[in-house]
């Protein structure tokens, strides 16, 4: 029984994460509104990451804006990256994902 429960525990973690985008979301969405529905899940609101579940922070990313995109999109992945590919999504909304962490949560 307790294996079960750990198991339907692993398994709402990864939903929460997911990356399949039902895309409900408006066509102009700003690029806060789509980090808050894609990545504050698990980068949490403020970009901070959750250290003991293995996100890391978005606030301290060296990625240059490019990678970024690239990343999102999965195209160039960070090797034992365990971040979900968002290979759906178009590219329009992960450069405003970019935008926004670069301009508005990087601290670098």
């Amino acid at each position: 029984m307790r294996e079960w429960a750990t198991l339907s525990l692993c398994s709402l973690a990864l939903l929460a994460c997911s990356e399949h985008d039902a895309h409900e979301h408006a066509a102009d969405s700003t690029g806060e509104q789509l980090y808050g529905l894609h990545c504050a899940g698990c980068h949490q609101g403020a970009g901070e990451g959750e250290f003991l579940k293995g996100v890391p922070p978005v606030r301290y990313t060296t990625l240059t804006y490019q990678q970024m995109v690239d990343h999102i999109l999965g195209h160039a992945r960070i090797e034992d990256s365990r971040m979900p590919t968002f290979s759906q999504m178009p590219r329009a909304e992960a450069e405003a994902i970019a935008v926004y962490v670069r301009q508005r949560l990087a601290l670098f």
